[in-house]
């Protein structure tokens, strides 16, 4: 069998996966129970196995410690762990030894230390759920009474029958058709999960907006925030960001105006809605019912922008112009996003107070999950809530919906339907081409436990069809292949030659043929296949595409070299190969060495030079960065002083050149700085009914082309400085008028 390299990674086995039937065992018999599997087992994937100890109400670990109750030890495990394993004294079994555990263990754990502990932990966390359920039960009773109380008064001043229907409403749709996140949404922040901090560090910057303003927003604070005018909240989606947001709004005073900034996504849009936003004022500080005074303090108003990384970037964009506005804001703004290191997100740095929203972990969220649960009478063990929030990445409204979903049709959950609703349920992510990479060169993903198909795989290259194959053949070299009875070197051969003939396939899909049908097959020979000889664990950090820069140059060299055949061309016969090959080297020397040699004095030789080839000034450049090793123009550059430099500068500009060509449209008629204007020929009895009218976009670059000022080859020379006018004396008739009057 294939040993295994060093990386840890490991190896294909000619064993059949996830075949073995698995053993009927107790409920929750692996309670409190820790495993750490490790190595290739020889009939269970890792993905099984961690299902099985889920599922029986054990804790699944990718390291030992010292809190890991056993250890289930395969196949080329990694050196690493069997020397920590050693070190710990941790117990061993493996796979069948781990079977017959499952048969044999009690239900509930045993009466073992650890596992009375863990139910011991279960019992205290059902008990303050079971409080909380009852505390917020008292609650929604007294809500129902004011309001009852409230109705019952107002039912004096209005007629029966219509206060009645309106009741029978307002009843249906707060009982019936009310979705389960509004019903479940955290009315305090006592009911909130997770992120203390951060709402924390909220509530004091909008708690001291008011003082902020004061005092010119100059004082940073103890955290920084005072001197930020808007606060921006980011994280996953789904963990209670613009929960957060409301409650700190109703907490501090504020009347909340909530706006969805990306259905603004323009900067005209976005001036026009949110500049009218910003000046409104709270109706709670005008008016109270009956019985009670008016709040003036009450017309503050707190601006919620959600979904800010929807917006359009650049000069058009609305992020340019919300950036704008909140540097001169007058009632605080809340924004809110998913991506926040998006570049086009970077006008915001130094505008808003960042505030990081993370990923709850399960205990944070298995609380308030297993509150509701209970209120709506579903019955639910905590490991399999568990597998449901850890299936959904702590996405609390997504497990909400799905729990709300689930109670239509049953009460009852176990493990199995929570992992189908998980999959079911499981959110499509683009991944970024890091990612991509980092999945088809790792080493398990082409291993024998793997479930990943090749269906699978040819999709990871469809998340960044450009991109991936470029990843590939970057970082293809950087890995330590997991397949060693091959040769190292062979391995690369054959990667090498299947990213090769990918090339062929690729220019029958984007070349004139445009066989877009050939993609999956350009999948398998760009990044599946080649990853499949190369597979294993990195040596180095995972390298960006530099084939992107080095193309963008070679265009740019290609350019400039046609640039200066084209100028040199009425001197010389050679093409641009010729032109690169023999004239560059030379040209590299006679240009630079008077300069080193002579100094200023060998300026006038240089300018001769390039003179004689028709070269400007910009062809001195560009022939200094052509050069490639001892041609190269770097050094010589760095021979001449800047004095010199600067002198020869000046001096080919102060003086006339000869230039090759020039442009069509500068050969028109020149008055007073301007082309003069075209005969405009007789139309009137010409009709014609299909001219394409050009738009401004259109006439802008027209103009552009036409305008004479942005020819380099012509200078406009620099008008006189008028004089100005002596001043005019008074006559002596007025001032003798001013005198009398």
């Amino acid at each position: 069998m294939a040993q295994k390299q060093a990386t840890g990674v490991a190896q294909p086995n000619d064993c059949a996966v996830d075949e073995r039937d698995i053993p009927e065992a107790a409920e929750n018999c692996l309670v409190g129970m820790t495993f750490v599997f490790t190595g290739v087992l020889p009939t269970l994937s890792r993905e099984k196995c961690k299902e099985i100890v889920q599922n029986y109400g054990g804790k699944v670990t990718t390291a030992p410690s010292g809190k890991t109750t056993c250890i289930v030890l395969g196949q080329d495990a990694g050196p690493s762990k069997i020397e920590k394993i050693i070190k710990l004294g941790t117990k061993t079994i493996d796979e069948d030894g781990f079977i017959q555990l499952l048969e044999s263990m009690p239900a509930n754990g045993g009466s073992g230390e650890a596992a009375q502990k863990a139910r011991e932990k279960k019992e205290l966390e059902m008990r303050l759920i079971e409080e909380e359920v009852q505390r917020e039960i008292i609650q929604e009773k007294a809500e129902k009474a004011a309001k009852a109380e409230r109705e019952a008064q107002a039912f004096k001043a209005a007629k029966a029958a219509e206060l009645a229907r309106a009741l029978e409403l307002a009843s249906t749709q707060t009982t019936a058709s009310k979705l389960w996140t509004s019903k479940y949404a955290p009315k305090s922040f006592m009911q909130f999960s997770g992120n203390k901090t951060a709402v924390e560090r909220l509530r004091n910057w909008l708690k001291n907006w008011d003082a902020n303003q004061k005092s010119g927003f100059l004082r940073l604070g103890p955290d920084g925030s005072g001197k930020f005018r808007a606060v921006i909240m980011h994280g996953p989606p789904g963990i209670g960001k613009t929960t957060a947001a409301h409650l700190a709004a109703k907490e501090a005073g504020y009347d909340v105006i909530e706006s969805n900034a990306s259905d603004t996504r323009s900067k005209g849009l976005l001036a026009d809605k949110v500049s009218g936003i910003l000046a409104n004022t709270s109706i709670s500080g005008f008016f109270a019912s009956e019985g009670k005074a008016v709040d003036k303090t009450k017309k503050k108003i707190c601006v919620i922008m959600d979904e800010v990384d929807g917006m359009s970037s650049g000069d058009r964009g609305g992020v340019g112009q919300m950036a704008a506005l909140c540097k001169t804001t007058n009632v605080p703004i809340i924004l809110i996003c998913n991506e926040r290191r998006l570049p086009k997100m970077k006008p915001f740095d130094n505008v808003a107070f960042d505030i990081t929203f993370r990923r709850l972990d399960v205990n944070q969220a298995r609380a308030r999950m297993m509150t509701i649960a209970i209120k709506e009478g579903i019955k639910i063990p905590p490991n399999v809530l568990d597998n449901l929030i850890m299936a959904t990445g702590s996405d609390l409204r997504q497990v909400i919906n799905m729990l709300s979903t689930f109670a239509r049709t049953e009460k009852n959950m176990d493990f199995d339907q929570s992992k189908d609703m998980g999959k079911a349920w499981e959110k499509n992510v683009i991944l970024k081409p890091f990612d991509i990479a980092s999945k088809l060169l790792a080493g398990s993903t082409f291993s024998a436990s793997s479930r990943m198909t090749l269906n699978d795989k040819i999709e990871l290259y469809f998340h960044d069809h450009a991109f991936a194959p470029l990843m590939i053949q970057e970082n293809y070299l950087s890995t330590a292949p997991a397949r060693r009875d091959m040769c190292h070197l062979s391995l690369v051969e054959h990667a090498a030659d299947s990213l090769s003939e990918s090339d062929l396939v690729d220019r029958m899909i984007h070349g004139s043929e445009q066989r877009w049908s050939l993609m999956p097959f350009h999948a398998v020979m760009s990044a599946v296949r080649p990853s499949s000889f190369v597979a294993g664990g990195m040596t180095g950090r995972m390298n960006f595409n530099a084939w992107l820069g080095q193309n963008s140059k070679a265009g740019k060299l290609m350019r400039l070299l046609q640039e200066l055949q084209s100028h040199a061309r009425l001197k010389i016969s050679g093409d641009r190969h010729e032109v690169r090959l023999n004239y560059l080297p030379t040209w590299t020397s006679r240009l630079t060495q008077p300069l080193i040699e002579d100094g200023q004095e060998g300026i006038a030789n240089v300018v001769e030079i390039m003179d004689e080839y028709f070269l400007t000034r910009e062809d001195w450049d560009s022939i200094m960065e052509l050069g490639v090793g001892p041609t190269s123009g770097e050094v010589a550059i760095k021979a001449i002083s800047s004095t010199v430099k600067s002198a020869f500068t000046r001096k080919y500009n102060a003086a006339s050149h000869p230039v090759p060509f020039m442009k069509s449209a500068t050969t028109g008629a020149f008055s007073g700085g301007k082309l003069a204007s075209k005969d405009v020929p007789d139309l009137d009895d010409v009709i014609e009914d299909d001219v394409d009218t050009p738009n401004d976009d259109e006439k802008d670059i027209i103009d552009d082309e036409d305008d004479i000022t942005k020819d380099k080859y012509i200078k406009m020379g620099k008008k006189p400085a008028t004089k100005k006018a002596p001043a005019k004396k008074k006559s002596t008739v007025s001032k003798a008028k001013a005198k009398k009057q």
